[in-house]
């Protein structure tokens, strides 16, 4: 009861400094055994852990829910896994800490640790980790997972590369999300731009985006492309997509941003050239997709998070699809939810299995998440089949699961996107020269990541 008790002070703490916050096993799945050789959680010990996360509050109609085919949003899905898991008998409880506001998650996240009180499983994206790991925060896994039957190897390349920081495994991936092509195939269908099995013909090279700019505007007065222009980056994630096809990076191997490259040049114009012809540079998140869901847009620019959403939502005949390859190899803006264990949360060896046990689980419903949220399954054993049969559009987007281009794994770059999405974005709002715009992208960059040189 002793323990009981201190678990419960602390979550209370916990949750006091974490307000706001920004995704299933078996009874007999094996806990890690702790550092005598005994089995912790399986030994019937009461445990309560703590969870941060973000995706939203949505207690009033979860409570008691366990079933996942009944969620609708992401944070259905995430609270009615974890639902299942507590009425799981498994000896752990898990309580979900503070609010769910995704833009000051990390914020008050930073708090619990500088408090000394951090959760015992966090969520993290994937760009945010080498922030953390390289401050020692968080328990490298490489010793835990098989303990957990988490197949690591399991997972795409790109999950297993954005759960890494310095060699080290320090999450568990349990997504990948990223950009999509959210098309009106009414409207393609008006302008003549169908294939013979009636489905959207996609550009293969910059001319062909333009041109079926021109063709969709003519025929059909809507307009060809929309995304967020100002206010959450959208822009700079099809940059970086672009810059990827032409087979460039934006930051180098010696942690160097380039972004002020040809490549850099290029894919720059063509955003503009977007902006200019095709498109409405004064439309923020939800007046781009207000426009696309009102049937004005032939093609919008966003997330895998707002598949099912659309699909709901759409009066036309909708269509999610890859970002087209414009160039020589395919390139999209890519990023991860995963799971973190709090180093200090995590010292104790039951603690530590209690966490393990709830991150396994989530492990094993990876599928559920995907089917649930439209998010990319990241287990090459999971991206077709089962859960995800049913799910609507998930076919025409599944393998981009191996194609997705992460941001770098460097300290610092929270502060170094925001540099490139601020300069970006000033050449279409505030027509700033597009060489001044990328010079000075590159130098506010190089700052945040510390290599700047006299």
């Amino acid at each position: 009861m002793r323990d009981r008790r201190l678990f419960r002070i602390t979550g209370l703490l916990l949750a006091l400094a974490l307000v706001a916050a920004a995704c299933g096993g078996d009874d007999d799945t094996p806990a890690p055994a702790d550092d005598d050789g005994s089995d912790a959680v399986a030994d019937g010990e009461d445990i309560e852990i703590t969870l941060a996360r973000f995706f939203g509050d949505c207690d009033e109609t979860t409570e008691g829910v366990t079933d996942v085919s009944e969620a609708t949003t992401e944070c259905e899905v995430i609270q009615i896994l974890t639902n299942a898991f507590n009425e799981e008998d498994n000896g752990v409880t898990v309580e979900r800490l503070g609010g769910a506001v995704w833009d000051q998650y990390y914020t008050q996240l930073s708090t619990t640790f500088a408090g000394g009180n951090p959760p015992h499983v966090a969520v993290m994206h994937s760009h945010r980790l080498p922030d953390f790991a390289g401050r020692s925060l968080l328990r490298p896994l490489d010793d835990d997972l098989a303990g957990a039957d988490i197949d690591f190897a399991d997972f795409t390349e790109p999950a297993q590369q954005g759960a890494m920081f310095e060699g080290d495994i320090f999450a568990v991936p349990f997504d990948i999300h990223g950009s999509l092509w959210h098309v009106n195939v009414d409207l393609f269908e008006q302008a003549g731009l169908v294939d013979d099995a009636g489905d959207p013909i996609m550009p293969t090279s910059v001319d062909e985006l333009l041109e079926q700019a021109e063709t969709i505007e003519a025929e059909t007065g809507a307009l060809y492309f929309s995304q967020d222009w100002f206010e959450f980056a959208v822009g700079a994630r099809l940059f970086l997509g672009l810059v990827a096809q032409q087979g460039g990076d934006i930051v180098d191997a010696d942690g160097n941003a380039t972004v002020n490259t040809p490549e850099g040049q290029e894919a720059l114009r063509v955003l503009n050239e977007l902006a200019t012809t095709a498109s409405d540079p004064s439309q923020g998140y939800t007046d781009s997709e207000s426009a696309f869901v009102a049937g004005d847009v032939a093609v919008l620019h966003n997330g895998t998070w707002v598949v099912d959403q659309y699909n709901r939502q759409a009066d036309f005949n909708y269509a999610a699809l890859q970002v087209p390859i414009l160039y020589d190899q395919s390139g999209f803006w890519g990023d991860a939810h995963m799971w973190v264990l709090p180093d200090a949360s995590n010292e104790d060896a039951v603690e530590r299995d209690a966490s393990l046990a709830f991150v396994a689980f989530l492990y094993e419903n990876i599928g559920s998440w995907a089917a649930g949220t439209g998010h990319l399954a990241n287990r090459t054993s999971v991206l077709t089949g089962g859960e995800l049969d049913d799910a609507p559009q998930r076919a025409n987007y599944a393998d981009a699961a191996d194609t997705a281009v992460f941001v770098p794994a460097v300290e610092g770059w929270a502060g170094a996107w925001d540099s490139l999405a601020d300069e970006l974005q000033a050449t279409w709002i505030s027509d700033k020269d597009p060489q001044s715009a990328l010079a000075d992208a590159e130098e506010r960059m190089n700052e945040n990541l510390g290599t700047v040189t006299d």
